[in-house]
């Protein structure tokens, strides 16, 4: 027992450092060795015998404008890591020094620190893998269709953002040395395993550590293959949550939807945000625009696959639905304050000779109205020829105009003249809906029509009936649009149930 204590005596002052000032993080630069730049001759002598062998052998495993992008991607991925360096130690130091269980800087500590950041290092990349966000971080190390050394310089220059994966590392209270130097190991470790040169290794190796062969099946696009062997340097974390797969048949390396350029490192950095930008402009409502931003890459590939072979009116419906129910949620925002109306089926009906259409829902007792705007010469203004505010029945009928964050994102149009005093409107919080600034023949007056089935349909009202649920979760019955046909001026009710 004596022997214990003495022991574990012994190890208390391995906790409790001194902070570290950060005007001597120059000194931490010199203590950490950079392993990668000491390295670097020997990965790219490594990578040139490897192109060599492939060029003048019969086992083909580069291609000239993929190698190229790899090298561009490298060669400014070194450029941001420099860049971050000074970011990534002046963090580190900070994180150090709010812990009061901060180690020493001994050398052994570096086992248990490389141990548990591969440990984060395998769901930074499982989760990479599953999150759009981050997959787009990750996506430029996949898209290579060959497999060889240099598809290791394929590392994105957004990277970075993945190290919120590794600060429960940091907050172990590891020298920032320590953590410095596995970060670079675990780099280093991961080059070899990119290559064909090597085949399987013992099945020891191949069970409980990286090996190209482990690798290899992670780059592989076939079912089998997809989502499989996250590990970095221990495969014991696939193994432990369920996502090892040993090589089987060749891998067929590159994406399930190859990029076209494949050179261009910009494209190839950045064209998964391009593409995820062009989703959200073109998603359904808030809850699809988070969706095709932070769901997993496969569920919103079936997605769009099922929406693209979805009937065209279904979709109509659809996406008519959402922009009315994004609307209702995005005005829930601004009625925390709301009494509910005495009589939740008679809402106050506004009125003016501006008033084009109007939103309300029970049981709040504020409507956002959409008007024209005129200039001060009483003009119509043709940038902004529609505007939308708030009546705030609560007080006293005050009219409210929009926050600039409601004209952006939620209740402000866009416009667009189309010729002969026509504006084409589209909601912000749902611009796949177009509507249509027209001025009757009959009145001389302009007026909202959507169009049905060919037709102009005036738009007068929307009702939405809510029953029950949460505030920020309504459970919405019914949406009833109040239009008028332009032709027969018949007022018609179009209900959709929820």
């Amino acid at each position: 027992m004596a022997t214990l204590t003495t022991e574990w005596i012994e190890l208390l002052p391995v906790f409790g450092a001194a902070k570290i000032d950060f005007a001597d993080s120059y000194l931490m630069q010199e203590q950490a060795p950079d392993l990668i730049a000491y390295a670097l001759p020997a990965v790219f002598i490594l990578a040139l015998t490897e192109f060599l062998l492939s060029h003048f052998g019969t086992h083909k495993t580069y291609e000239k404008e993929e190698t190229m992008g790899s090298l561009l991607v490298g060669i400014g991925n070194l450029v941001v890591n420099i860049l971050m360096k000074v970011v990534l130690i002046y963090g580190a130091i900070w994180i150090y020094n709010l812990l009061p269980w901060r180690m020493e800087m001994n050398w052994w500590t570096l086992i248990p620190c490389f141990v548990l950041y591969d440990c984060c290092s395998y769901w930074s990349h499982r989760i990479s893998h599953f999150n759009r966000f981050f997959w787009a971080t990750h996506v430029v190390h996949h898209s290579a269709e060959h497999y060889n050394l240099t598809v290791a310089f394929r590392q994105s220059w957004v990277q970075h953002f993945k190290t919120v994966f590794f600060i429960p590392v940091a907050l172990m209270g590891f020298h920032p040395v320590i953590f410095l130097v596995a970060s670079q190991l675990s780099t280093l470790y991961q080059f070899w395993v990119h290559t064909e040169a090597i085949g399987k290794l013992p099945a020891f190796f191949e069970k409980y550590f990286g090996t190209p062969s482990n690798h290899r099946v992670h780059h592989g696009s076939q079912e089998k293959y997809l989502d499989k062997n996250f590990g970095a340097t221990f495969m014991i974390w696939d193994h432990l949550f369920g996502t090892f797969q040993y090589e089987e048949e060749q891998p067929i390396y590159g994406l399930t939807t190859p990029i076209g350029n494949k050179t261009n490192p910009f494209v190839l950095n950045f064209h998964e945000y391009r593409d995820m930008l062009k989703d959200v402009k073109e998603s359904d409502g808030i809850r699809e625009c988070l969706f095709f931003i932070f769901a997993s890459p496969g569920k919103i590939y079936r997605h769009k696959l099922n929406r693209d072979q979805q009937p065209k009116g279904a979709k109509e419906i659809h996406s008519k639905t959402t922009a009315i129910v994004l609307m209702i949620m995005l005005l829930l925002t601004q009625v925390v304050d709301a009494r509910p109306l005495k009589n939740t089926e008679r809402l106050p009906v506004p009125n003016g000779k501006n008033l084009l259409f109007f939103l309300q829902r029970t049981p709040d007792a504020n409507t956002v109205v959409y008007e024209l705007n005129f200039k001060e010469d009483g003009q119509l203004d043709p940038e902004a020829p529609v505007k939308g505010s708030w009546i705030r029945y609560e007080e006293q009928g005050r009219l409210k105009p929009l926050t600039s964050i409601e004209q952006k994102f939620a209740y402000g149009v866009k416009s667009k003249a189309l010729g002969n005093e026509v504006f084409e409107i589209r909601l912000a919080a749902y611009q796949k809906m177009p509507m249509y600034l027209i001025k009757s023949e009959n009145d001389q007056q302009y007026h909202i029509y959507i169009k049905d089935e060919g037709r102009n349909h005036l738009l007068k009202r929307v009702f939405v009936k809510v029953k029950g649920g949460s505030f920020w979760f309504p459970k919405v019955v019914y949406i009833d649009l109040i239009t008028t046909n332009s032709e027969t001026g018949i007022e018609m009710l179009k209900r959709i149930a929820l």
